[in-house]
């Protein structure tokens, strides 16, 4: 439902794909990128270098996002699933999370 209300749609799709947009269509695959009324979004149930939600909720920071509580992979999970993935991309975000980390833990 909160997809359909952002408007969510197949990002890169150009032609008519019959896609229905509901839970059993994300259980059935594990990756997908949508664009929204919000921007654009990516979806990914297992990200690379953790075994999923339940790994990455027990060190999730949960926090308040405009009335709602979210929970955020924590800096280290992060750079876990950046190193995972490998891509120059990824691994030039690894010393900004790092930096950002040595920051965070600097603080009182």
């Amino acid at each position: 439902r909160v997809l359909r209300g952002l408007g969510a749609r197949l990002r890169g799709v150009t032609d008519a794909v019959p896609f229905r947009l509901d839970a059993r269509a994300l259980a059935a695959g594990d990756a997908f990128t949508f664009s929204t009324d919000a921007g654009d979004l990516d979806i990914i149930a297992t990200p690379a270098g953790t075994a999923g939600y339940h790994d990455l909720s027990r060190t999730a920071a949960t926090i308040d996002l405009d009335g709602m509580r979210v929970q955020v992979a924590s800096i280290d999970d992060l750079m876990r699933m950046k190193l995972a993935a490998g891509r120059p991309k990824d691994l030039i975000e690894l010393e900004v999370l790092g930096a950002l980390r040595d920051e965070l833990d600097r603080q009182p």
